[in-house]
């Protein structure tokens, strides 16, 4: 087994990850080589992938945004995680990781921030009004600017590149509204992915516009998101769409 840099033309070995986890993100991982490719590692078996790195920079902090193991490698995941510690210079690291693997990284001194929930929906019927009225409140027509000005206050950092061109992808679905905003992705031919999603303070009533419209326009297949664990407006407005908790998972720094 090789571990090292991600190389050139890794779309092409990567069935063993494709198999092993149906939610792998390729074009998450495409869009962040292409835009810090020294953050980006893999361990190659036999000329194949069998577990790959990510992370995006942003002023504050590194993230890692993709990492996958073949069969839960615990070992290579750990070792991938190591070796991207190596080769940053001190940056604060956050990483949103199963809790199956959160001895791996307390190991690697990561502290668990809060834990989160991840929520699928898989076309369960549910009755609402989705109205054209609506559908104009929800258009995403002032969606840089909201997402601009939320995502800052969120994160206490500029992140409009990532949020105008490297979290933007060609079937990317923007909603909002004055108060909030949703981003959607496909992530495969299953699977729909939300995020981010942000919200201001005590505006459920356009979540839940937004959650209606993700549920509208994208129906037809399954969609997954990621709530914290404490908060339970946002858990109890999932639940009663009929998203189900498929897995708990740790933000870690």
């Amino acid at each position: 087994m090789f571990l090292g840099y991600l190389k050139n033309g890794f779309e092409d070995c990567l069935d063993q990850i494709e198999k092993s986890n149906v939610l792998f993100d390729l074009e998450l991982l495409k869009k962040t080589y292409q835009a810090y490719p020294q953050y980006c590692f893999a361990a190659y078996q036999n000329s194949q992938i069998i577990g790959v790195i990510s992370a995006y920079a942003f002023d504050t902090h590194l993230y890692i945004n993709v990492l996958n193991v073949v069969d839960d490698g615990k070992d290579i995941l750990k070792r991938l995680v190591a070796l991207l510690l190596k080769n940053i210079s001190g940056e604060n690291v956050l990483i949103l990781i199963e809790e199956k693997f959160a001895k791996e990284l307390e190991e690697l001194s990561f502290v668990t921030y809060c834990d989160m929930y991840r929520f699928m929906h898989s076309g369960q019927a549910v009755a609402f009004n989705f109205s054209n009225s609506t559908a104009k409140h929800v258009s995403g027509e002032h969606y840089d600017e909201v997402s601009r000005k939320l995502d800052k206050k969120a994160f206490y950092s500029n992140r409009e590149t990532y949020l105008k061109q490297d979290c933007v992808f060609s079937n990317s679905l923007k909603l909002s509204t004055d108060y909030g905003f949703l981003h959607s992705y496909v992530v495969n031919k299953r699977y729909i992915k939300i995020s981010p999603w942000i919200m201001a303070n005590e505006a459920f009533l356009d979540a839940e516009k937004l959650l209606r419209g993700v549920l509208y326009y994208r129906g037809l297949k399954k969609i997954f998101g990621f709530a914290p664990k404490n908060e339970k407006e946002i858990v109890d407005l999932y639940q009663s769409y009929k998203f189900e908790i498929t897995g708990i998972l740790n933000l870690c720094t």
